[in-house]
């Protein structure tokens, strides 16, 4: 029996795959806010769009302490082949994890037809303050290891889309006009 092969992506009719909007960060940078908050805007006007986040993440894929750099690395690749397999099926994702490894940046543009790559960046004195998790407090006190720019390197995006100063000076939702507008989803 033959098979016809056509030119579209898996799962859609149009083979329009979407975009994914990747909110990287440290811990407290605000990726999380800034990404739910996008999302909310986006579905205004898009029904094919999820948001995704990286704590939420673990738990669904099972490894709720996994935090060695190579445990942290491999979970960064994860997501990126799923937002890939949604993307591939036409749906628009946001999504908000750490993921600061140059390794998974760039397999996102070469593998990511839709790729932007958001940077929340925000200075170590504002994560401090910020500090939810009591993940920089508790690193600073030696009563745990393994925290992103901590004790683990972080490899900052090279060529994001967009750099998002989270440093407390705009509200976030100034900083998603921002996003939408460089976007161009306004």
């Amino acid at each position: 029996m033959k098979t016809e092969t056509t030119s579209q992506q898996p799962g859609t009719a149009s083979g329009k795959t979407g975009t994914v909007y990747w909110f990287t960060g440290l811990a407290g940078a605000g990726k999380t806010t800034l990404g739910r908050l996008f999302y909310a805007r986006l579905r205004q006007n898009r029904p094919n769009v999820l948001f995704l986040d990286g704590d939420v993440l673990r738990e669904v894929f099972g490894h709720p302490a996994a935090h060695t750099l190579e445990e942290r690395r491999a979970l960064a690749m994860q997501y990126a082949r799923l937002c890939r397999m949604l993307s591939d099926q036409g749906l628009d994702v946001v999504i908000a994890t750490i993921s600061l490894f140059h390794e998974v940046q760039e397999w996102n543009r070469k593998h990511l037809g839709a790729y932007r790559e958001i940077f929340v960046r925000a200075p170590l004195e504002v994560l401090l303050e910020r500090d939810q998790k009591q993940l920089y407090s508790r690193a600073r006190r030696g009563e745990i290891s393994q925290v992103m720019g901590v004790d683990l390197p972080v490899e900052e995006p090279r060529n994001p889309d967009l750099i998002l100063d989270n440093d407390g000076r705009r509200p976030p939702e100034a900083l998603v006009e921002l996003t939408l507008a460089t976007f161009k989803l306004q």
